[in-house]
């Protein structure tokens, strides 16, 4: 007796052609799923993801999502000093994510053309996604978030920011 399952397909095959149009009906329900698991978004929690630096910038990742094509970063963040009126958070080199040493693992960040330099005026709180096209490995459980690498966090024009984050499923 066949045992039912969502997904199973009950066929009585009695020729050659029924077992040719069969085998290519499975074959394209199998790439349809494929293609559907792969265009799923992978939502993440995030352990840590908050770093403040001596400038007066506090930068918050409040989530991060995997696409099929492209990862955005839920980022809030703001901005109080006593020593400048603004700073920006992408100056000279490009903010990107982190996962492995060298270029094949990181993902640099599509600049906002609104605000390319994605600056923040004192007593100003900045939010929303920043996509970084392309995708991060399945296997991967720790990123790492670098804004204008290479400067201090008490740089008053672009102060560097390194924020490390633990994804959870």
């Amino acid at each position: 007796m066949p045992q039912n399952h969502p997904f199973s397909i009950r066929c009585d095959v009695h020729s050659i052609g029924e077992v040719t149009l069969f085998k290519t009906t499975t074959l394209i329900f199998t790439a349809f799923l494929s293609t559907a698991a792969l265009a799923e978004e992978q939502n993440f929690t995030i352990s840590g993801g908050q770093v403040s630096v001596p400038v007066g910038l506090t930068v918050q990742v409040k989530s991060v999502v995997v696409g099929d094509d492209a990862t955005k970063v839920r980022l809030r963040a703001s901005f109080d000093s006593h020593k400048t009126n603004f700073i920006n958070m992408n100056d000279r080199e490009n903010a990107y994510l982190s996962w492995a040493d060298g270029d094949q693992g990181r993902l640099h960040m599509r600049q906002i053309s609104s605000n390319k330099w994605m600056r923040v005026s004192n007593a100003k709180t900045m939010e929303g996604d920043l996509v970084f096209p392309g995708t991060i490995p399945a296997e991967v459980t720790n990123v790492v978030l670098f804004f204008n690498p290479g400067n201090s966090g008490d740089d008053t024009n672009a102060p560097g920011v390194t924020i490390p984050l633990e994804l959870k499923k």
